[in-house]
């Protein structure tokens, strides 16, 4: 089964990887986006998670163009589709 995880703040990240598994998928959302341009970051993830972040997010806080290739921005179109398709939701 996998799971969505939404992540909203950078302080919530120790939490949600105890539950993280390689077929999930992490969305960055709100304050969270600031990870996508850390350097660290993608290295704490279990290989195999795919990571998104909601572009109004990114946009708002003008990191559209400064994100990792790896990290995919989603609309918000984007986004409910996937929730609506995962397994289950997790929100951190």
């Amino acid at each position: 089964m996998a799971s969505l995880h939404q992540l909203n703040a950078q302080h919530k990240l120790a939490n949600c990887l105890k539950l993280l598994a390689k077929t999930d998928s992490l969305v960055l959302i709100e304050a969270a986006v600031a990870l996508a341009v850390q350097a660290d970051f993608l290295q704490q993830l279990p290989q195999g998670v795919s990571v998104f972040a909601l572009s109004s997010d990114l946009q708002a806080r003008g990191l559209l163009n400064n994100c990792s290739p790896a990290i995919q921005p989603l609309s918000d179109a984007e986004w409910v589709a996937a929730s609506l398709e995962a397994d289950r939701v997790c929100s951190w």
